[in-house]
């Protein structure tokens, strides 16, 4: 009927899992901190073969975290993700296409979380509970397409239109309920309680509606031209701001076609490149222009809290005007968010400027771009000071920055007679990015103060004390300028302003998370069917915060500490950059004590494989290739000295980190 113009396909992957995660104990720290803080005297079993707990005042209100992840062994959280989509394609004429589709993206969410009583030292639970949480994401994405290519002598043109709809809708519910008088995993149901019941949940959505056009031309594959114009409609905003429109543009000139270029010169393919864009961004929640309200009736108060700090914890909107001291109580409502009827998109406009190249007949092969960034009307949800009231924090559009930055791509490959391979393939870049306007309704979002602004700073600037080292002895302390809860070895600030006293006004900007270099670098080496592949990456030129100097350098008194300790300052152990042991006051305010260098290079991925020769496996069911390789990932990494944590990309002892997995594997082809 369609004489071959119809095409129609299906695309989908689907996922699913089931999950044990790390627990957490009754006061709510998540077990693998637990597991790095609980002090050592605490034995994993006791005399008797039961779990060791905290007893005695000296030690601090923990559990034992094992025991922790033992008692939630029935826990599970269940994830369903479908993604996918359907097409039509239609050859309505020889150079005209329509093109429709429809996608998806589902995603079904379920927690159990048991948590039975506890008897643990002196921190013990009385009370049990079961948690149901649960959540569905679905997203619709219905796109159409008419795509016309004409084609005149050496003139190529192409005309895209199109539109797009997208909706987005989340829904969940979660239900709670205490006092269980059976302990076993199939007792754990909802209507099995005999306390306390409590359910909760919302639904939200959003919904994008975009009209887009692109026009392609091209003289002869040396001049090459595209304009984009979007206009795109979002839920998200007011009737006045909803819509953006979004254009762009590129230039391209292939100079290795022209009649002038010797292509057998170093330089077999030069390209330049200029583009200008804008774009949108509306990721802000769906309703953050809105005024929100709740309504928090009488909630139940957390079982697991005594009553003592029960009768200040005082968030219900149920109140006794009638003073009956009982009974049903009139209700109201709580604001929770202030609305802002002029939100309007973020936009950000760029010029991009490239270069594509290939070298000695193409055997190097790279790209080079620059760029210049400018971001205005940044959404943001500010802090604002506790006398404006309950209810009124709101997202605005904020600051403006202005980021340049340059990336560079090159690859080597080659083969030789000897059946030796080589490839090799790096990437790099920078950018930097600079506040240039800062509304001071939103300068409280920001690190900083009224007359040491980030206005001139990057966004990702860190703002905090410069330290001098440690004290070394109290005439020491005399002759620095005075500075609270100073001792013998404890740290020492810089006076910045110089008025004698160290205070919140000798802050100022530390440094930079975000890096002055981001480069990675893959090999490949190959000979006859041995092949081997590594693949690194690392940052350098950024401060971060180290989780483990907390832990390694400071006692926490109750808790657990790490080696470092031992080296702590002492009058007689001066020559070290730890601070004596204190109980009473470790100064842990923001500053380059903290903050380090934290630069790495990271081995993610090495393999060494074997191909097994083709007349040989053959014989077996047709098959055509037969691989067996090692593969090792997440294997080690460089950092500076002075850093002493795990995985630099581990920002959080709360965290599990990200493990070195080592794996032996098939590759099969018939």
């Amino acid at each position: 009927m369609f004489n071959d113009k119809l095409k129609i396909g299906v695309n989908t992957a689907f996922t699913t899992s089931d999950e044990t995660l790390a627990s957490t104990d009754i006061g709510s720290a998540p077990t693998p901190a637990l597991a790095i803080s609980l002090a050592p005297t605490i034995p994993l079993f006791d005399s008797n073969g039961n779990y060791g707990g905290p007893l005695g005042a000296g030690y601090s209100d923990r559990n034992n975290p094992v025991l922790m992840q033992y008692l939630n062994r029935w826990d599970n959280t269940e994830r369903t993700n479908i993604f996918g989509n359907v097409f039509a394609e239609l050859q309505i004429l020889d150079n005209l296409t329509f093109r429709t589709s429809i996608g998806l993206d589902y995603g079904d969410y379920k927690r159990k979380d048991i948590e039975p009583k506890v008897a643990n030292g002196f921190v013990n639970r009385s009370n049990n509970r079961l948690i149901l949480d649960t959540n569905k994401f679905t997203s619709v994405v219905f796109t159409n397409t008419l795509n016309y290519n004409l084609e005149m002598g050496d003139h190529r043109f192409g005309l895209l239109v199109g539109t797009e709809s997208i909706k987005n809708d989340f829904d969940s519910v979660t239900a709670i309920a205490d006092g269980f008088a059976v302990e076993t995993e199939s007792y754990f149901v909802l209507d099995a309680a005999t306390g306390a019941r409590t359910n909760t949940g919302r639904s939200s959505g959003s919904s994008l509606l975009s009209q887009f056009g692109k026009l392609n031309y091209a003289f002869a594959d040396k001049y090459l031209a595209s304009v984009t114009v979007r206009r795109d409609g979002s839920s998200r905003f007011g009737d006045e701001n909803r819509y953006g429109v979004f254009p762009a543009a590129t230039l391209g000139w292939r100079i290795s076609r022209e009649d002038f270029f010797n292509d057998e010169g170093a330089v077999s393919d030069l390209k330049f490149r200029a583009g200008y864009g804008e774009v949108g961004n509306q990721s802000i929640g769906d309703l953050a222009r809105f005024g929100l309200y709740e309504s928090r009736y009488g909630p139940n108060q957390d079982q697991y809290i005594p009553d003592f700090f029960n009768q200040y914890y005082n968030v219900g909107t149920a109140y006794d005007l009638g003073g009956n001291n009982g009974g049903t109580l009139p209700s109201g409502f709580v604001s929770i968010q202030a609305a802002n009827p002029a939100l309007k998109w973020e936009t950000t406009k760029e010029f991009n400027f490239g270069v594509d190249f290939g070298l000695f007949n193409n055997a190097v092969v790279g790209a080079f771009d620059y760029f210049t960034r400018k971001t205005s009307d940044i959404l943001i949800t500010p802090p604002i000071a506790s006398v404006i009231g309950e209810g009124q924090q709101r997202v605005l559009n904020g600051a403006t920055t202005q980021t340049k930055g340059w990336e560079l791509s090159v690859a080597y490959s080659k083969t030789w007679e000897s059946g030796f391979s080589l490839g090799v393939s790096t990437n790099f870049g920078a950018f930097k990015d600079e506040i240039t306007f800062l509304p001071e309704e939103v300068r409280a979002g920001f690190p900083g103060t009224a007359a040491n602004s980030i206005l001139g700073q990057s966004q990702f600037s860190i703002f905090g004390y410069k330290t001098d080292g440690l004290f070394q002895s109290q005439a020491d302390i005399d002759a620095s300028p005075t500075q609270v809860g100073s001792r013998p070895g404890g740290l020492k600030f810089q006076d910045l302003n110089g008025d004698n006293v160290i205070d919140s006004d000798d802050r100022d900007f530390i440094g930079n998370t975000l890096p002055d270099l981001e480069y990675g670098i893959r090999i490949d080496l190959g000979y006859k069917n041995f092949d081997f592949s590594v693949f690194g990456s690392g940052v350098a030129g950024r401060i971060g915060q180290d989780p483990y100097i907390l832990w390694n350098n400071f006692t926490q008194g109750r808790e657990n500490a790490g080696l470092g300790v031992l080296n702590a300052w002492t009058p007689t152990n001066t020559n070290t950059d730890i601070p004596s042991l204190s109980l009473a006051f470790n100064d842990l305010r923001t500053s380059d004590y903290l903050f380090r260098k934290n630069s790495y290079f990271k081995i993610r991925n090495l393999q060494i494989g074997y191909s097994l020769p083709e007349e040989m496996i053959s014989k077996f069911w047709g098959m055509t290739g037969l691989r067996v390789y090692f593969q090792g990932e997440n294997l080690f990494w460089f950092t500076p000295k002075d850093y002493i944590g795990s995985d630099p990309e581990r920002t959080t002892v709360d965290n599990i980190p990200v493990p070195t997995v080592l794996s032996l594997g098939l590759n099969l082809n018939f």
